[in-house]
């Protein structure tokens, strides 16, 4: 079985989804985060560039805000446990 790089993701969606749950899990206080994930960004962000890859994470950061700042905290943090729970762990 070959290993998987980044052409084989959506690096784009995958660094916003990261920037999105790396901001939550500071910000909920989610106690595990897949290090899988770290790993698979880790190749997307060398794979687009340190400008695209980082400007990519801030835009999952500010989906993150952009949803706290419309609904009730716990409830973000509650929805992205369970929406996400093979990467987060509350």
């Amino acid at each position: 079985m070959r290993s998987a790089t980044a052409a084989d993701f959506d690096c784009v969606g995958f660094l916003r989804m990261h920037g999105l749950l790396r901001r939550a899990s500071t910000a909920c206080g989610f106690t595990e985060y897949n290090p899988a994930i770290v790993d698979r960004a880790r190749i997307c962000f060398d794979a687009l560039g340190s400008r695209r890859g980082t400007e990519e994470v801030q835009s999952g950061v500010a989906e993150f805000e952009q949803l706290r700042s419309t609904r009730h905290h716990d409830a973000v943090c509650a929805m992205l446990a369970a929406k996400f729970s093979m990467v987060v762990r509350p």
